[in-house]
């Protein structure tokens, strides 16, 4: 091997072959030339295929990209290339799938977790309704919406939004609508079951649905 062929040799061989010829020449045992032209061809093809290798899982991932990119353009009714023939079949309402995220998608594991934080909201105000108002004898309370109201914002401004699913789901119950601080200060929030019986039915939900924290039982 010539001065400039090893030289470019070293450069770009494997570092392994670089120690090898190295500790031969300093013994005196460097390989015949045809071996060393055979040696940099092999590491000269080994480069090209990771290369060509590297570029073609690049060409790929791309193509994959962009395909499902038109796939999902063609299902926008607000893109211009939307396809009605190929957007996918509209749910009815009656079917009950209707308004829900697609089963497995992050939506859908957000909403879960949505669902089991809100529960666990309402178990907390419950909880304060009882410990903070006016305790009766079967397990139930009341308190006025003024002093709940400043004691549970210091742990959620959403105390309204509580009261309001509570009372959906039968736990307690108000008179109006909804209610507004200073206007309804003093309107009672009375628990409508024993805070142990509600306290029983939110902790023995494990599985929620979206959009629903809690299913009152019957």
């Amino acid at each position: 091997m010539g001065d400039a062929s090893q030289i470019h040799f070293l450069r770009s061989g494997n570092l392994a072959h670089k120690k090898a010829m190295l500790g031969a020449k300093a013994v005196g045992k460097v390989p015949p030339k045809s071996q060393q032209q055979d040696q940099l061809d092999s590491l000269l093809q080994q480069s090209f295929n990771v290369r060509r290798g590297s570029l073609a899982d690049k060409l790929k991932m791309f193509d994959d990209v962009a395909k499902n990119h038109q796939e999902r353009m063609a299902n926008n009714p607000f893109h211009s290339s939307f396809d009605a023939s190929k957007a996918p079949r509209r749910l009815s309402k009656d079917d009950p799938n209707y308004g829900k995220p697609v089963a497995g998608s992050l939506s859908e594991k957000r909403g879960l977790k949505a669902a089991k934080h809100v529960n666990a909201e309402v178990v907390l105000l419950c909880d304060m309704i009882y410990q903070e108002g006016q305790q009766f004898e079967d397990g139930t309370a009341v308190i006025s919406f003024g002093e709940l109201f400043q004691i549970y914002t210091r742990i959620s401004n959403k105390v309204v939004g509580m009261l309001l699913r509570a009372r959906k789901h039968g736990l307690l119950d108000f008179e109006g609508e909804t209610l507004f601080q200073r206007r309804d200060d003093d309107v009672p929030i009375t628990l409508l079951k024993p805070i142990k019986a509600i306290r029983d039915e939110l902790n023995a939900d494990k599985e929620f649905e979206v959009g629903i924290c809690h299913k009152a039982t019957e």
